[in-house]
């Protein structure tokens, strides 16, 4: 046990600029008193939809292996386990499931761009879709792998496109909207502090 009760914050798939954005997560979050678990999602694809309280484009957020229970719908009781696909994981291992809860979200993006690191970030909220919907869009993406609906504020799918090169960003619950925008307020002001660059995106306030 490395720290009793605490995360490791870290990075996967050989992206470092993931490890820095979770560690400042980490450390903002605590201090304001929120739960500090994150996702380094892909970011897939998404589709307008309409229905059930939602009319906005609503991207879809896998990540291939697992998220934090605390980001599901009933938590563990949510989760599954299931085999990871042999094209991605010649040697399987088992992923940890999930739909992610309703919710506001920050999101962000360290990365490397004309020899400075930048971070891009902003602000979503985390819909709810019917079953069945969910089911399709797993099934046309990686149904092993948990989901996330996400509709982001002031981007469209083809700013979001034009401007996002890599698959990758982090997301971070916060308890009501107005944490989120001071928790992602607190977080830009810390990466700016770190000399890293910070791009605001979309709609965001600071409030």
């Amino acid at each position: 046990e490395l720290y009793a009760g605490d995360a490791l914050p870290h990075f996967n798939e050989v992206d470092e600029g993931a490890a820095v954005d979770a560690l400042v997560t980490n450390r903002v979050w605590k201090a304001m008193g929120f739960d500090p678990s994150t996702t380094l999602h892909d970011l897939r694809y998404g589709e307008h939809y309409n229905g059930e309280g939602v009319d906005d484009f609503v991207w879809v957020f896998l990540i291939s292996g697992a998220a934090p229970a605390s980001h599901f719908i009933d938590g563990y009781a949510g989760a599954s386990s299931e085999r990871q696909p042999p094209m991605y994981f010649r040697l399987g291992g088992g992923t940890l499931k999930g739909i992610s809860k309703p919710g506001e979200i920050v999101w962000s993006r360290v990365y490397v761009m004309d020899g400075a690191v930048h971070c891009d970030m902003g602000r979503a909220t985390v819909v709810t879709l019917p079953k069945k919907e969910t089911n399709r869009r797993w099934k046309a993406t990686t149904p092993q792998w948990p989901i996330m609906h996400a509709v982001m504020h002031g981007i469209n799918r083809d700013q979001m496109m034009a401007r996002h090169k890599a698959n990758h960003l982090n997301v971070a619950y916060a308890p009501t909207a107005a944490d989120a925008n001071r928790a992602l307020a607190a977080k830009a002001s810390m990466m700016a502090e770190m000399g890293i660059n910070v791009h605001l995106c979309g709609d965001v306030s600071l409030k």
